[in-house]
């Protein structure tokens, strides 16, 4: 399994989305995730930023329904 990590930005004030990692852990995407939100101190501002971590079973496909993969989602907390 791979856990890819997602910031979604924001649209409305031009934040960029970005792919934070993959990892070959769960606990890494998180350790990682929480890195990244201290290091571009996202915490301070984080109702304009989504985090994402997915769990990837294959590579190289296509993965049309992207919310049975999601693991973590931000809003949920």
């Amino acid at each position: 399994m791979y856990y890819v990590v997602v910031d979604i930005g924001c649209s409305d004030c031009g934040e960029a989305s970005n792919v934070v990692g993959v990892f070959t852990e769960e606990d890494k995407a998180r350790t990682a995730l929480e890195q990244y939100k201290k290091a571009n101190k996202l915490d301070l501002y984080g109702d304009d930023h989504q985090f994402l971590i997915y769990g990837v079973k294959e590579l190289n496909q296509i993965h049309n329904d992207s919310f049975d993969h999601c693991i973590y989602d931000s809003h949920e907390d």
